[in-house]
This record gives structure tokens, sequence and C-alpha cells, in this order.
């Protein structure tokens, strides 16, 4: 069980880090943008102004910075401006490798406890939008569309997400224009060797199918493919349940895999699995390389491919519940380093209610649903006591009063329900807005 010695322990290796770059100038190279920086004693050295991004500043910047050097014990503060000045010369790289040494500890620290299928982590993959505030240099690197009466600037952003652990172990944030496919392709790599990646129908391509196969140590994968693809046409009017067939590539993709480093052409051929999969409405057709002969039966994919959704779930966590679009700063520097921040506060989140969840679910009391932790009033929590986690000497006891929070106040799972997807309108000025079921905590 992933109990408080474990986040503790996790807790721990965060800190180390941030004392590692400051007594190591060439890992801290790597996250400032000139060798000069962070190198005087300043109201807002290193190591308070990544836990003050990290702590995501969602109210006015100087009512935050108060209340920052308040939870500090220092009755000083500094100007917006200075740490305006002072993050300009952080690198958001940081925040992405800070996320890497959470999810490396978590795997270290709890291996009996990181959930698996049929011996497999089970990564998610999927991208979405971000809107940003319309300023020309958000506009210059990010890009984005535009109208007869407006333009929106906006970014692309992609996750690898562990759907039974609840951890992003994987994301990026890149100009709106860059396709999700090419962000799938070129992280193909980053998947762990032993997971399934699993895929809705937009990435059903020869390519992708490929590049998951042919890779030194070969990644599994199972893709929802399009109904209008001829080879999911002929394998529908057989009307069998599951068949193994061999695919040829398209022009489209023999010149994708060409500048992946792949020599093809149109002899080469490459084996998928197709499996039907029924649903109440509609018939599903699933590509995959997991093989009947291994084990994987067809009645296991509607369920596998279902647990997609979670990746969604999580896009909503971080645009909603961590209010993800509501930037602290209006430079690209600034956008991304709040993107990685709240990505890796996310899956700090995830571990910290953990321990927590796996009590409610053991709990055999006599309520008529079972409970889960209220994540908007757990998040709002964590960042009350964030500073206090990394700052003062007692991560113990303050990681104990917050698990015993979470299962003070919890919601109801409620199974088998379901509801129409409700296409929201565009939100035409760029600014995040939290949708009627949300209220930030």
């Amino acid at each position: 069980m992933a109990d408080v010695k474990i986040a503790l322990k996790i807790v721990s290796d965060l800190k180390n880090f941030i004392s590692i770059c400051l007594t190591d100038p060439l890992l801290l190279n790597l996250f400032r943008n000139s060798k000069t920086h962070f190198t005087r004693d300043r109201k807002l050295n290193f190591e308070r102004l990544v836990l003050l991004i990290a702590k995501m500043c969602k109210r006015t910047l100087s009512v935050e910075l108060e209340g920052f050097f308040g939870e500090l014990g220092k009755k000083i503060s500094c100007s917006v401006s200075a740490f305006s000045q002072q993050r300009s010369k952080l690198s958001p790289l940081f925040f992405l490798v800070w996320n890497r040494v959470l999810c490396e500890s978590f795997l270290r620290h709890a291996p009996g406890d990181t959930r698996r299928w049929m011996g497999y982590r089970l990564i998610a993959v999927d991208g979405s939008n971000l809107a940003l505030v319309n300023t020309p240099s958000l506009q210059a690197h990010f890009g984005g569309q535009s109208n007869q009466n407006s333009s929106f600037v906006q970014a692309k952003t992609f996750y690898h997400y562990d759907v039974l652990n609840d951890l992003v172990t994987h994301s990026c944030i890149a100009p709106y224009r860059t396709s999700e496919l090419t962000l799938a392709s070129h992280w193909i790599e980053e998947l762990p060797v032993d997971s399934i990646a699993i895929y809705d129908r937009y990435y059903s391509t020869f390519k992708m199918f490929a590049l998951h196969s042919w890779q030194e140590s070969e990644r599994k994968f199972v893709i929802r493919a399009k109904d209008s693809l001829k080879f999911v046409k002929k394998f529908l009017k057989t009307g069998k349940v599951s068949q193994v067939i061999e695919l040829a590539p398209t022009q489209a993709s023999i010149s994708g895999l060409r500048q992946s480093g792949f020599a093809t052409d149109s002899s080469t051929r490459i084996r998928i699995r197709l499996v039907r999969v029924e649903l109440q409405s509609t018939t599903e057709v699933i590509a995959t390389n997991l093989w009947q002969e291994e084990g994987f039966e067809n009645d296991m994919f509607g369920d596998l491919y279902f647990r997609r959704w979670g990746v969604e779930t999580n896009i909503s966590k971080l645009k909603n519940t961590m209010q993800m679009e509501s930037f602290s700063g209006l430079t690209v520097e600034s956008v991304e380093q709040d993107f990685y921040a709240t990505v890796m506060m996310s899956n700090l989140h995830s571990i910290l209610i953990r321990d927590a969840q796996v009590r409610l679910d053991r709990d055999t009391s006599t309520k008529k649903y079972p409970q889960k932790v209220n994540g908007n009033k757990s998040f709002g929590k964590l960042k009350e006591n964030l500073i206090a986690i990394f700052f003062k000497n007692r991560e113990g006891e303050i990681l104990r009063e917050l698990t015993a929070y979470f299962l003070k106040d919890t919601l109801p799972i409620r199974k088998g329900r379901s509801f129409p997807r409700q296409l929201k309108t565009s939100n035409k000025k760029c600014k995040h807005r939290t949708y009627t079921n949300y209220k930030p905590a």
C-alpha cells in the first residue's frame, strides 16, 4: 500500500533534487539561461522560485507574492517585476525533469504498489489544445487560428498518462499547428517497455503500427481503427470477432517512415490483429499487436480500450480543477513553466491522495456507494500546505494531517452513469474559464 512513508520518500527525493541542483553547477546550468544566474542570494532564490511557480499562482501576483513570503515566515516580500525578472532566468526544462524524478521515485519506492494490467502498465496517449492570451510573443511562437472577426492564440499539448496509477509519465507543449500524430510518433521511445499504449481512432495509421513494432524493444499498442479504412470495412464484412492481417503501406506512410529513419517501400508488410468490440450503439474495431496466443482473449479488448478515457478525465482535471489555462505570465517561457509545473503538481497530488483512496477502497462500512477522495478540495488543501511540506522539517506530520483531511470529506462513486458529451463554445477572449461544475479550491 502506498502509505505516508512512501509519499514521504517521494517528497524527500523532490527536495533532494533541488539541493543537488544548487550544489552541482553542471546540473544547474541545464536549468538556468546563463551561468551567472542564481549565483547571488536574493529574496527569490532558485529554491523559492521553483516552489512559487509550482504553487501555481492563479490570483493577482502581488497578492500571491505576499502570501508566499508570509508562509515562509518572512516579513519581506518582492515586487511583481522582480518575480518576472527571476523567472526569466529559469528554464521550463526544470519542471519537466522534476516530474520525471517524481515518477521514477514512485516506481522505485513503491514497486509492489504500481498497478498493472496483465503485467503491463497502461499508458493512454492523447493531445489537447490550450487557449492562451493573445499577445504578439505568444502568437509568434505558438500560433493559433483566426477568422474574419478575431484571432485566437492556442498551443498544442500532448500526454502519456498511466491510467491505473494516475500519473502523467510524459508531457510536452508545442505550437498549435503541430500535428498530434507527429508528437505521438516522435515520443514513442518515451513509452515504457513494459507498457501498452492506448490510442483513439485518430492514430490508426500504418506509420503508428510500424513505429511501435519496429522499436529496438517492441512497444505494445491498442488503437481504435477508423471505420472508413478499407481493411476495417473488409474485416467487418467477414463477421469474424478477431483476425490477423498483413497491411501494406500507403505512399504517405512510406514517406513518413523514411523521415523517421526506417527504410520502407511498397513491398513492406506489417502484421496486426483486428478485434471486433460490440457496444450498445456501435461496433468498434481495435488494431493491436497483442496476440491471442500470448493470452490476450477477444473479450478483453472492450474493457481495455475503455480505460483510455482516463486521459480525457486527467486533461479535464488539468484544465478545470487546476486551472492550467490561467497562466501567471505572458511570455513563452512563463507559459511553458506553468504548463510543466501544473503536470508535476497533478502527479504529486495523485500520489499524496493515494493512501487515502486505498483506505476508502478497503472500507467495508454500510455506505450505499463506494467513496473516492474529493479531488478539488484535496488539491486546494495541498496548495495550502505545499510550502510547509518543502520548507518545514515536519513533512511526516503534515502528510498524515493531509491524509486525515482527504478521508474526512469524500464523494460517492455512482457506477453505470453516462452523460452525452456537450461541446462547449469557443473561448473567444482566450482567457481561463472554468465550467459550471468546477469551482477552484
